[in-house]
Protein backbone atom coordinates (compact mmCIF):
# COMPACT_ATOMS: atom_id res chain seq x y z
CA UNK A 1 0.00 0.00 0.00
CA UNK A 2 2.86 2.39 0.82
CA UNK A 3 4.43 1.79 -2.59
CA UNK A 4 1.10 2.65 -4.22
CA UNK A 5 0.95 5.93 -2.28
CA UNK A 6 4.57 6.77 -3.06
CA UNK A 7 3.91 6.31 -6.77
CA UNK A 8 1.40 9.18 -6.55
CA UNK A 9 3.49 12.27 -7.38
CA UNK A 10 1.48 14.68 -5.21
CA UNK A 11 1.71 12.40 -2.20
CA UNK A 12 5.41 11.63 -2.65
CA UNK A 13 6.20 15.36 -3.07
CA UNK A 14 4.32 16.12 0.15
CA UNK A 15 6.27 13.38 1.94
CA UNK A 16 9.60 14.68 0.64
CA UNK A 17 8.74 18.22 1.73
CA UNK A 18 7.76 17.00 5.19
CA UNK A 19 11.00 15.06 5.55
CA UNK A 20 13.07 18.02 4.37
CA UNK A 21 11.23 20.38 6.74
CA UNK A 22 11.92 18.12 9.73
CA UNK A 23 15.61 17.85 8.80
CA UNK A 24 15.93 21.63 8.46
CA UNK A 25 14.31 22.19 11.85
CA UNK A 26 16.82 19.88 13.50
CA UNK A 27 19.80 21.37 11.66
CA UNK A 28 18.78 24.97 12.41
CA UNK A 29 18.45 24.57 16.16
CA UNK A 30 19.66 27.62 18.07
CA UNK A 31 20.27 28.76 21.61
CA UNK A 32 17.64 31.06 23.06
CA UNK A 33 18.44 34.06 25.18
CA UNK A 34 17.20 34.04 28.76
CA UNK A 35 15.46 37.38 28.16
CA UNK A 36 13.69 36.17 25.02
CA UNK A 37 9.93 35.62 25.33
CA UNK A 38 8.81 31.98 25.30
CA UNK A 39 7.72 30.69 21.89
CA UNK A 40 4.31 29.60 23.20
CA UNK A 41 3.49 33.18 24.16
CA UNK A 42 4.42 34.47 20.69
CA UNK A 43 2.48 31.68 18.99
CA UNK A 44 -0.64 32.31 21.08
CA UNK A 45 -0.73 35.97 20.05
CA UNK A 46 -0.14 35.15 16.39
CA UNK A 47 -2.70 32.34 16.29
CA UNK A 48 -5.41 34.40 18.00
CA UNK A 49 -4.85 37.20 15.46
CA UNK A 50 -4.97 34.70 12.59
CA UNK A 51 -8.08 33.13 14.08
CA UNK A 52 -9.81 36.52 14.18
CA UNK A 53 -8.89 37.09 10.52
CA UNK A 54 -10.33 33.71 9.53
CA UNK A 55 -13.53 34.31 11.51
CA UNK A 56 -14.01 37.68 9.80
CA UNK A 57 -13.40 36.17 6.34
CA UNK A 58 -15.93 33.39 7.00
CA UNK A 59 -18.47 35.92 8.23
CA UNK A 60 -17.90 38.09 5.12
CA UNK A 61 -18.05 35.06 2.83
CA UNK A 62 -14.56 35.70 1.45
CA UNK A 63 -12.76 32.74 3.08
CA UNK A 64 -11.37 30.28 0.54
CA UNK A 65 -10.34 26.74 1.33
CA UNK A 66 -7.20 25.33 -0.29
CA UNK A 67 -8.27 21.71 -0.83
CA UNK A 68 -4.94 20.53 -2.24
CA UNK A 69 -2.94 22.11 0.56
CA UNK A 70 -5.32 20.79 3.21
CA UNK A 71 -5.13 17.28 1.76
CA UNK A 72 -1.33 17.38 1.75
CA UNK A 73 -1.18 18.55 5.36
CA UNK A 74 -3.64 15.87 6.41
CA UNK A 75 -1.55 13.22 4.65
CA UNK A 76 1.59 14.47 6.42
CA UNK A 77 -0.09 14.37 9.82
CA UNK A 78 -1.48 10.87 9.26
CA UNK A 79 1.98 9.55 8.43
CA UNK A 80 3.61 10.84 11.62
Amino acid sequence: MISHLMSNSVFSNAMNQANNKNTLQINNARNESVNEKPQAEKTAKTSSTRLDEIKAAIKDGTYKLDLKGSAQKLAQELLR
